[in-house]
């Protein structure tokens, strides 16, 4: 199943309404896996955003800690953390069905 995927924060910032109804949605496949994170040097269950291809790289960064915050019938929040050169944020998906 394919979402459109907001990202709710810039680098650890919540974005406003207003900015949330201009974002540019992502539209993939969300895979939600536990593996190995190097720049935690543990393991922690990790969101992807994946295109149409299966070896293409996510079109978002990854998702680190992920838990799932709240559902709906048409979407749901994911929240986590994302590192950004070097430096951890919180960070929240907004998925929402096509």
């Amino acid at each position: 199943m394919h979402f459109l995927v907001v990202r709710r924060r810039h680098l650890g910032v919540a974005l406003d309404a207003n900015e949330l109804r201009k974002a540019q949605p992502v539209r993939g496949g969300i895979a939600v896996e536990e593996e190995r994170v190097e720049c935690l040097k543990r393991v922690s269950r990790v969101a992807k955003v994946r295109g149409p291809w299966p070896m293409e790289p996510p079109l978002l960064p990854l998702l680190l800690d992920v838990n799932l915050a709240s559902m709906a019938p048409n979407g749901m929040i994911l929240s986590g953390i994302e590192e950004v050169n070097g430096v951890m944020y919180a960070q929240s998906w907004w998925c929402r069905t096509e």
